[in-house]
């Protein structure tokens, strides 16, 4: 865009990137910026405020999609295409905490579970929105209690996945409040874990080994 001489409005710009907004969105403070801008914002720990009003902002899943702002900007791109302004594409829907509602609730069904564990390690992996919201669904949790469940069922089938998943988004301090029971068990759990086989031995035993190191140092403090 910076080759192209055409004036863009104002209010098309992102207030962080100084860019045309792709996906824009509206925080709670009224201003909105593209998504992708203050989704990194938010993510990386610049500051929990928003960069124009520095009004505190709660989290990424408080920003509402701007789409007659989206429908604006792109109607404009397309009436400058000419003048070499770039298209742009309806973005796809965000994954939101709901979405990680579903995926936990799809564990408790033998049909589902495995395509369930599947995904969320594929969203793990992909970036750190994604882990954000991951636990404020309480997947934590779920992982392990899913972990808890093949250790009284001595059944190993979506063990990996499951440490896989526990590994990348960590084990938030708040799941040091589990009653002392749970915590007996979690622990059970991930010992058996390192005695059992799998395709991917040395990674599985590994984060096996970093969840029970956290559980233990949350326990201890």
């Amino acid at each position: 865009m910076e080759d192209i001489d055409v004036e863009v409005p104002k209010y098309f710009i992102c207030p962080i990137s100084f860019q045309i907004m792709r996906d824009p969105v509206t925080a709670i403070t009224g201003i909105t910026y593209d998504r992708e801008s203050i989704e990194q914002w938010l993510l990386k720990g610049k500051s929990t405020n928003c960069p124009v009003t520095q009004q505190p902002l709660p989290t990424v899943s408080d920003l509402t999609p701007n789409h007659t702002l989206r429908r604006l900007i792109q109607a404009w791109c397309n009436e400058n295409a000419s003048l070499g302004v770039d298209r742009i594409p309806t973005p796809k829907p965000s994954i939101d905490k709901f979405h990680f509602l579903k995926l936990i609730k799809q564990l408790q069904h033998p049909d589902s579970k495995m395509k369930a564990l599947k995904e969320l390690d594929l969203l793990a992996v992909k970036n750190e929105r994604n882990r954000k919201y991951m636990v404020e669904a309480g997947v934590p949790k779920a992982m392990l209690s899913f972990i808890v469940n093949c250790f009284k069922e001595d059944c190993v089938s979506g063990l990996e996945e499951a440490l896989s998943v526990l590994f990348l988004i960590r084990i938030p301090s708040a799941e040091a409040n589990l009653l002392p029971k749970q915590n007996d068990q979690i622990i059970k759990s991930l010992i058996w874990v390192l005695g059992c086989e799998f395709n991917t031995q040395v990674m599985a035993k590994s984060h096996a080994v970093s969840a029970l190191k956290s559980i233990i140092e949350m326990l201890e403090t």
